[in-house]
């Protein structure tokens, strides 16, 4: 589905174009989805790891004298910290997992940006649609936050 304010373009643009502008449109929405599902995965797993260091430290390293063997026979032989253990590195194996697809989306919708901006010779090829040419892409950047004046990001 087409946003409302690329359909308002009327006469500004032809119907392809107004689908290549709501397939950008999509795609930078996939790409930030991605990036907060991955900011979220991180910040959970952060917080895991040094909610986990301050109380190994507090409960287990300090009233021990840090002597290795009795620390790691008290961290292995809890499964509670087992536990935790496994959720650390699952926090870690998604927050991998949502770079992954963070990534393969933001480099999707870089590539189809910047083809809508190479072609926009052919897009607008009027010298009166030219003209037109420079609201669309001002109401992309107001509505979207998607720059099509410069491929560089």
């Amino acid at each position: 589905m087409i946003e409302t304010s690329i359909q308002l373009l009327k006469n500004h643009t032809d119907e392809p174009t107004k689908q290549m502008l709501g397939n950008l449109v999509e795609r930078k929405r996939k790409y930030e989805n991605y990036k907060n599902k991955c900011f979220r995965a991180q910040f959970f797993t952060f917080v895991l790891v040094m909610g986990f260091i301050v109380y190994l430290y507090a409960f287990i390293i300090k009233p021990t004298g840090g002597q290795i063997d009795v620390v790691l026979h008290m961290i292995f032989d809890e499964e509670l910290h087992i536990f935790f253990i496994l959720l650390i590195v699952g926090g870690y194996a998604t927050a991998q997992y949502f770079k992954k697809k963070e990534d393969k989306a933001e480099s999707e919708f870089q590539n189809l940006r910047c083809e809508v901006i190479r072609k926009s010779t052919e897009l607008w090829p009027q010298p009166a649609q030219w003209q037109n040419r420079h609201e669309v892409f001002t109401m992309m950047k107001k509505e979207f936050d998607i720059n099509l004046f410069h491929e560089s990001k």
